[in-house]
């Protein structure tokens, strides 16, 4: 009861901006092509799959104290793609990580949410504009 998980929840609204023009939809509990969570060789049950760039807002109704997510391209790209992730706070900026590159370890974030109305999470190109960047939010999580 003290975690809630943001693939249980609808996002308010998403956006996707291809590179070019093929559009990718976000996916819940699997990476962006459907498959498996996976990352560091490990299988992750709970995460949001995305694709640069792209964006998802939830409003959070409840007073939660911290954000928590381990980010991370998907196994599946066998060591491509490379992005950065940040989040905002009702609008603000509150976390942005280095480049994520495939084939790195998961990275942890942890955000305070105290007295916060909105959760924004972000995904940015980095190298090679979107080449296999299959962005992961692993067992991605609001903690009251």
């Amino acid at each position: 009861g003290r975690v809630t998980y943001l693939s249980d929840l609808k996002a308010r609204e998403e956006r996707q901006v291809p590179f070019l023009d093929l559009r990718w939809p976000y996916q819940t509990d699997r990476n962006v092509t459907g498959g498996m969570l996976r990352s560091g060789g490990r299988l992750y049950l709970k995460g949001l799959g995305v694709h640069s760039a792209a964006w998802l807002s939830y409003p959070l109704s409840q007073p939660y104290r911290r954000f928590q997510a381990e980010l991370s391209i998907d196994d599946g790209t066998c060591g491509g793609g490379s992005v950065r992730f940040r989040v905002f706070v009702d609008g603000s900026p509150k976390y942005a990580s280095p480049t994520v590159r495939g084939g790195m370890a998961p990275l942890p974030v942890s955000v305070d949410l105290s007295g916060a109305k909105q959760l924004d999470l972000v995904v940015d190109f980095a190298d090679r504009a979107d080449e296999l960047d299959h962005a992961n939010w692993l067992d991605a999580r609001l903690v009251r």
